[in-house]
């Protein structure tokens, strides 16, 4: 095997065995997966009224799940150059211009998710949502019964106020949702975290246990080891210990060893 082969071999093992590369791997498909999902979700608010469409509602949660999941990738991609950055003798594999070309890449990616994200709500995506909840309000209301100029006015305005408060209202129930599945992860934790405690109170209590049970022998031990040797002061009591054991290794370095 050539010198280039086995550099490449140690490259691609070390790649396989840094979690840098595994996160940049995952996001990278994420990403690609969100610009798929992202532009099918905008030429779809193009060409329906959002206003009754399922496929848009069912497309607008699918496209949060995906931004949520990058971005946990991504948080994940940049602490895992923070512990390099931390510790650099630990990883002194990685050089500070492959470190500087980690820190690019996460910058990159940084952008293109911030704009990928950002081309979700933009002006026109809101307008568009906002005309169609105005189109679909005036489909329902008809004139109102206006029958002049003035009057049809007034009804263009009620319409496009309780558009907007349809719009407005539809937002509030889409942030509660947000809040109701984070309040459900963070009770998860907590869950997590309470039988983690629980475990080790156990074992901190086992550990006690044993702790007890060996001083309990201990102090046998030692009473009995007084009442032979006619003594009950604990340090004359250590120090004969200590000595007897030092007598056992010099026998064993006179007899055992040549």
């Amino acid at each position: 095997m050539s010198v280039i082969d086995a550099s490449g071999e140690n490259t691609a093992l070390m790649s396989s065995s840094d979690p840098f590369y595994h996160f940049r791997e995952s996001l990278e498909e994420r990403i690609n997966v969100l610009e798929t999902s992202i532009s099918s979700y905008l030429l779809l608010i193009k060409t329906t009224n959002t206003s009754t469409s399922s496929e848009y509602k069912q497309q607008k949660k699918n496209i949060k799940k995906l931004l949520k999941s990058a971005e946990s990738t991504l948080k994940d991609l940049n602490a895992t150059i923070r512990v390099v950055e931390n510790d650099r003798s630990q990883f002194s594999h990685i050089d500070d211009e492959e470190l500087e070309k980690r820190r690019e890449f996460v910058t990159g990616i940084s952008g293109k998710l911030y704009n990928l994200k950002s081309s979700t709500t933009s002006q026109q995506v809101q307008q568009k949502i906002k005309d169609d909840e105005i189109a679909h309000t005036r489909s329902q209301a008809g004139t109102m019964g206006a029958t002049n100029r003035f009057e049809q006015e007034n009804t263009d305005f009620v319409i496009n106020q309780k558009a907007n408060a349809t719009v407005m209202m539809r937002q509030q129930d889409e942030a509660l949702e947000d809040l109701d599945g984070a309040v459900d992860r963070v009770g998860n934790m907590a869950e997590t975290i309470n039988v983690e405690l629980g475990v080790q109170n156990k074992m901190i209590d086992e550990l006690g246990e044993d702790l007890d049970e060996a001083e309990a022998r201990m102090g046998l031990v030692m009473g009995k080891l007084s009442k032979l040797l006619k003594t009950k002061d604990g340090c004359q009591l250590w120090t004969i210990i200590s000595l007897t054991l030092v007598l056992l290794v010099l026998c064993f370095l006179v007899f055992y060893i040549p």
